[in-house]
């Protein structure tokens, strides 16, 4: 009997390891790779087969946009902890290494704490986006939704440098 228990013991945790790292793992369909499926408490699933076939299209239609040879996918989504905002995710997808590296934050329109918008350019938008071809810089105006890093616009853009050491955008401060 505590042979037979032992063993369901063990087949439970080696059970519930697998399936807590599934997520953090990367993973491959559709000849793209993306680096992280989700981020913790965050809803947005990165891995999702509708996402993968997204990021497999734009591999192969978008011309490079961002640092020299790589694309920024902005992509708008539902799925937020923050009512009545419209948020959109990014992903920096590499052709050559058929890789995705999502970004960890959901990006919003600029709002004060009233919940009004504000506007962040000179052509009245509410959410900007700032990238080149020529650069390994991404910078947004507008607010930061993220659980323990949310931000919010004031007076400037948030800026990030992609490391390609680290696979990751790095916050400038």
């Amino acid at each position: 009997m505590f042979k037979k228990t032992s063993m369901l013991l063990a087949a439970s945790i080696i059970i519930l390891g697998l399936s807590s790292t599934a997520n953090a793992a990367p993973k491959t369909k559709y000849g793209v790779t993306v680096v992280e499926c989700d981020f913790d408490y965050e809803d947005e699933k990165f891995c999702t087969d509708s996402r993968l076939k997204s990021y497999a299209t734009v591999m192969k239609e978008r011309k490079p946009n961002f640092n020299g040879n790589q694309v920024i996918y902005i992509f708008d989504t539902n799925i937020t902890g923050y009512v009545n905002k419209k948020p959109y995710r990014l992903v920096v997808i590499d052709p050559a290494k058929k890789t995705v590296v999502p970004f960890g934050y959901s990006l919003s329109a600029a709002t004060g704490s009233n919940g009004k918008p504000i506007i962040v350019n000179k052509k009245g938008d509410t959410i900007d986006f700032d990238f080149s071809i020529k650069s390994n810089r991404f910078c947004f105006s507008g607010d930061i939704d993220a659980y323990r890093m949310s931000d919010s616009y004031v007076d400037q853009p948030f800026c990030f440098k992609y490391d390609k050491a680290q696979k990751d955008m790095m916050r400038e401060y």
